[in-house]
């Protein structure tokens, strides 16, 4: 049986836009080298260093944030982020990586963990806690982020002292 000349075409095309998948095993290297990125990218909301936080992520980079909001695109994520640091002066965020793994079918690798963002506003300290997943994309002997998907799941109030 033939296949419709249509399917071919489609599958082919697709075939030809997808990265070359990684050769060999997962290598600690690479795991210690997206670690390593994502303690960069947490120093840099700690300096509230915009550029530097956005350089790790993809063009077409897609975020859906703690409440649900999302922004796709590296130039809504700037505006995200400079908005942020000017709505809540001080706010940080720190994501912990529980695991990182890396694909063999692809130039991907999925890192899961824990975050947690403090801020002061009104005179009360805030806490937010919960998990995110994301996708990184290795791309020209770099990775960069694809998407990032954070889920709140704690959310403490105290005065400040």
């Amino acid at each position: 049986m033939r296949l419709p000349l249509l399917f071919v075409l489609l599958v082919t095309s697709v075939a030809a836009q997808s990265p070359a998948p990684m050769k060999g095993p997962p290598s600690a290297t690479e795991i210690a080298t997206l670690t390593k990125l994502r303690a960069d990218s947490n120093a840099a909301i700690a300096a509230n260093d915009v550029a530097r936080i956005i350089s790790s992520y993809e063009e077409d980079y897609r975020g859906v944030y703690g409440h649900g909001s999302a922004e796709t695109g590296r130039e809504a994520a700037r505006k995200g982020w400079t908005d942020e640091f000017a709505g809540t002066p001080g706010i940080i965020y720190v994501r912990t990586p529980e695991l990182i793994e890396l694909s063999t079918a692809a130039p991907l690798a999925s890192e899961r963990g824990r975050w947690v963002g403090r801020s002061t506003k009104n005179d009360q300290a805030q806490e937010f806690r919960g998990s995110y997943q994301a996708m990184w994309r290795k791309t020209d002997g770099h990775w960069l982020i694809r998407s990032e998907l954070f889920v709140l799941l704690e959310h403490t109030e105290s005065a400040v002292k």
